[in-house]
């Protein structure tokens, strides 16, 4: 890679992050601290061959259809404060946005292609399509006996799900429970903890050994 794509992938990569600071402005961590330097640090654990642009911006983008899809306006208001171009032609489409999933994918192919929104929307679907295979829908549809208070099946059934993963996915799903694992939250019984995040990795090695 030349000196001159590395460094556009770089300046992607700071457009996105600036997207998902102010995504999750306030939102802060159960164990302290304000949340971005979670889904950041998870973009700094994926494992170097695994480190592509894309997958960088899935673990940056990866919470925030789950936690913050209302703050998606307000980020769009905000990016193109600070950037215009591209981001201006992407808060205007977004009144018309279907879902919080177009939303997400036009402020996307706007850091990709900060000058010109459609060259950067198969860029926008790649991500989108990373991050929605990441964000885990439970109560699952068609499935009238998942309790959404079950957090012990809601969990099994994450680990369960692994083995249905892309690499990709599977590699920034290590890298997520890896920095979870580290930081654990105040009160939880750390031996329970670590098996848990255990089962995560023993499926994520699976998977990625399959």
């Amino acid at each position: 890679m030349s000196n001159e794509s590395e460094n556009e992938n770089m300046m992607v990569l700071m457009r996105v992050a600036t997207m998902s600071a102010t995504a999750h402005k306030n939102q802060d961590r159960k164990n302290g601290g304000n949340y971005v330097r979670h889904p950041l640090a998870v973009a700094a654990l994926i494992e170097p061959q695994w480190a592509t642009l894309e997958n960088m911006c899935v673990a940056i983008c990866h919470d925030i259809l789950e936690d913050v899809p209302d703050m998606l306006e307000e980020t769009a208001k905000e990016m193109a404060m600070t950037f215009g171009g591209a981001f201006n032609y992407a808060l205007s489409f977004m009144k018309d946005a279907d879902d919080v999933e177009e939303q997400l994918k036009l402020l996307l192919a706007a850091c990709k292609s900060p000058t010109s929104l459609t060259e950067g929307l198969y860029f926008g679907d790649n991500v989108i399509s990373g991050v929605l295979e990441l964000t885990v829908d439970w109560p699952r549809v068609g499935h009238p006996e998942d309790d959404p208070e079950d957090k012990v099946s809601k969990k099994q059934y994450e680990v369960e799900r692994i083995q249905n993963l892309t690499m990709d996915a599977a590699a920034v799903t290590k890298a997520d429970k890896k920095f979870n694992s580290r930081h654990p939250i105040p009160g939880r019984d750390p031996v329970k903890e670590s098996a848990k995040y255990q089962r995560y990795f023993d499926a994520v090695d699976a998977r990625m050994n399959s």
